[in-house]
């Protein structure tokens, strides 16, 4: 592999992380690699380096979600390494990080191409709020047991107004997350799909939808709302809406790349976290 920056995203408050990130440090510099870390709560603070030829990630799914998106706009492979409670993106365990790490070094670990989100939002017809989002993008009201009331378009149709706690859009990695949680169905990635998936809505018509990445999808916040309705992407950027606020969203191809573990596949994961295939723990 050719030489230069490697991206090292650590969560700062997880003890096991800092001391993963010295060592994977150490190996990465006696190999030749220039290392720049950064705490997953800031790790936006500065430019990326233009040298920068992979990442690792160090810590749970929220660290990965952070590596992933700072790196949205130039998408260099990662490798998530689990240092988490959960870790279900994170394939690579704390005691395989060497390894895996070797193992991707000498060209032997392939690269998964995912899918992320666009999202805008539009106020008046100008754009004030733009994410990527890795996982998902959630309309909801912002208290508990609160309805919305949205209007949708789908490809550029109108697809009808929903009443409820509000509306997923999840990518095939973050259909795993909230959507599965709210009903959605589990997309396999690299699956090139998002799945739009209703919270508890006031309605029986309403079922969540597989949808093409490409297609554009609208959620407009209507009016008379009896709370305040707010925008959550990933699970850890938020965004209060107005009324007639348009949430626009896309998927796009390749947004995030993930150095995927030898050693297990999806379906293992799926059927070891989630006890998917049944059993005692299921």
């Amino acid at each position: 592999m050719e030489r230069g920056s490697t991206i090292i995203v650590y969560d700062s408050a997880n003890s096991q992380a800092l001391e993963a990130y010295k060592e994977v440090s150490s190996f990465l510099t006696v190999r030749g690699f220039e290392v720049d870390g950064r705490d997953s709560k800031s790790c936006g603070a500065t430019p990326l380096p233009e040298d920068a030829v992979f990442a690792v990630s160090l810590g749970g799914d929220g660290t990965f979600l952070c590596c992933a998106r700072l790196l949205a706009s130039r998408p260099i492979p990662i490798l998530p390494v689990h240092m988490g409670t959960f870790g279900f993106i994170t394939e690579v365990t704390q005691e395989e990080w060497t390894e895996a790490l070797g193992t991707w070094l000498d060209g032997g670990l392939d690269v998964e191409h995912r899918t992320i989100l666009n999202v805008n939002v539009l106020r008046q017809g100008e754009t004030v709020f733009q994410r990527k989002a890795v996982n998902d993008a959630v309309v909801s009201a912002s208290g508990i047991s609160k309805m919305v009331r949205l209007a949708m378009r789908l490809g550029g149709c109108e697809a009808g107004r929903f009443r409820g706690d509000g509306m997923i859009l999840a990518t095939a990695t973050g259909s795993t997350a909230y959507s599965m949680a709210a009903g959605g169905p589990i997309i396999v990635p690299p699956m090139r799909a998002l799945v739009l998936t209703p919270i508890c809505p006031f309605s029986l018509a309403w079922r969540p939808m597989v949808l093409p990445e490409g297609d554009g999808i609208g959620i407009r916040v209507e009016g008379g709302q009896r709370a305040d309705v707010m925008l959550t992407v990933d699970g850890q950027e938020s965004f209060l809406l107005r009324e007639d606020d348009e949430v626009v969203m896309e998927g796009l191809a390749s947004g995030v790349r993930i150095i995927k573990s030898d050693r297990r596949v999806f379906y293992e994961v799926v059927r070891s976290k989630l006890g998917w295939s049944g059993g005692p723990h299921a």
